[in-house]
């Protein structure tokens, strides 16, 4: 179960916490090759995971520079079914950033 692997403290040291930058250039990375495998693995890996985390990435990023989110509800349960997803669903509450102007050459 990938939700279990990733959260296992031989792996990963403080595997609860939230935190992206593990993944960053020289962050915590564990060496064995599947401590963290998103869309699978070996011949069974999802043949769309590099256009999914391309389309993801791009897709955040315009998202979060023109929305500011925030989580609205309690803490999230999780439900594993055939895909683990938050009980009571996901909550959020998301307001519009300011406008900035933008510089343009003269």
């Amino acid at each position: 179960s990938p939700w279990v692997t990733h959260r296992d403290p031989g792996l990963w040291s403080d595997p609860e916490r939230f935190d992206p930058n593990r993944f960053a250039e020289g962050g915590e990375r564990p060496d064995h090759p599947f401590a963290y495998f998103p869309f699978g693995g070996g011949p069974r890996t999802c043949i769309g995971s590099s256009l999914a985390m391309t389309e993801a990435t791009i897709v955040l990023a315009m998202l979060l520079a023109r929305y500011e989110v925030a989580w609205a509800g309690d803490a999230p349960v999780p439900r594993p079914q055939i895909t683990l997803r938050p009980e009571a669903g996901a909550p959020i509450v998301a307001r519009r950033r300011p406008v900035r102007a933008v510089a343009t050459a003269p």
